[in-house]
């Protein structure tokens, strides 16, 4: 495997996932008010006319588990590159957009992992609130995979960066 076309896709996945990241936190936090203004509306004893929030819980939570099928494969890629990376100047500039990408993926992660246990402690109705469990517990295994992403992809940036010994032309000779 090379490691520069290996690097760009590896890029353009990240860049993926990280956009429907944002998507998925957008149709979250959609969730996350119309659930509070359905606990509001209960605690004031009105009725709520938002019939479709169940039907709307349920296709985000496929969603998140498309999304989590999806990003099963990135830390396998990222870790076969890992193993196979060594100095290279260009492959130095891609692996740290991979770096940006991977931290900029798992931080959002972690906040869409919030976001759901916000949503999750503002649902009131018994069925719609085990729906928000079980999807927050999907946002947590997919949190889980890319926690380790950015670590994986600071030992690329160093493998592909760092010249090896006394193999750099003009270096002169370690004496110990």
């Amino acid at each position: 495997m090379d490691t520069v076309p290996a690097l760009k896709q590896m890029e353009s996945q990240l860049s993926v996932a990280c956009d429907r990241v944002s998507t998925l936190r957008a149709k979250l936090e959609d969730l996350l008010f119309r659930a509070q203004r359905i606990a509001a509306a209960q605690k004031n004893m009105m009725k709520s006319n938002d019939m479709m929030f169940g039907y709307d819980l349920q296709h985000f939570r496929r969603d998140v588990r498309a999304m989590g099928g999806e990003l099963s494969s990135i830390p396998t890629v990222m870790g076969s590159i890992e193993r196979v990376a060594a100095y290279d100047d260009r492959a130095a500039k891609f692996a740290q957009t991979v770096m940006r990408l991977s931290m900029r993926l798992s931080q959002s992660l972690r906040g869409l992992h919030d976001m759901a246990l916000l949503a999750h402690q503002h649902i009131r109705a018994a069925d719609h609130k085990i729906e928000a469990w079980y999807m927050a517990q999907d946002i947590e295994e997919m949190v889980m995979r890319g926690q380790g992403l950015p670590t994986s992809a600071n030992k690329i940036v160093i493998a592909t960066s760092t010249p090896p010994r006394g193999g750099s032309p003009g270096s002169a000779p370690r004496v110990s």
